[in-house]
C-alpha cells in the first residue's frame, strides 16, 4: 500500500510552482489554475496512491504511483496538464 502523502507532498511541490495555482481538498486534494483542476491525488483502489491529470482530450487519467515511478515524467505531465487547463490570457502572458 502506498501512502498518498509523500505522493502529495511531491505533486503539491511541482504544482505550486506554476504560476496562479490554488489546493483545494476537493476530490481528494485538488490543484486549479483559475476554476480549472488540472491534477488530483487520491487514493486508489488497490492501495496505491493515485495521481490524476488531464490529457489532450481533456479528460482525467490516472497514474498509479509505486517505487518505480518515473517521476520526472509526471513532473512533465502536471505541467503539460496545468497548460491544458490554463486560462488563455495566462497562458499569453508567458505562462510558465
Amino acid at each position: 500500500m502506498t501512502d498518498v502523502s509523500p505522493v502529495l507532498a511531491r505533486v503539491r511541490a511541482v504544482a505550486l510552482l506554476l504560476p496562479e495555482v490554488e489546493e483545494r481538498a476537493q476530490d481528494g486534494n485538488s490543484f486549479f489554475v483559475g476554476d480549472a483542476a488540472f491534477v488530483r491525488v487520491r487514493d486508489g483502489t488497490d492501495g496505491t496512491a493515485v495521481v490524476q491529470l488531464l490529457d489532450d482530450e481533456a479528460q482525467w487519467t490516472d497514474v498509479a504511483i509505486d517505487e518505480d515511478t518515473d517521476w520526472t515524467l509526471v513532473e512533465d505531465r502536471i505541467a503539460h496538464s496545468w497548460e491544458l487547463a490554463a486560462p488563455r490570457d495566462l497562458l499569453e502572458a508567458g505562462g510558465r
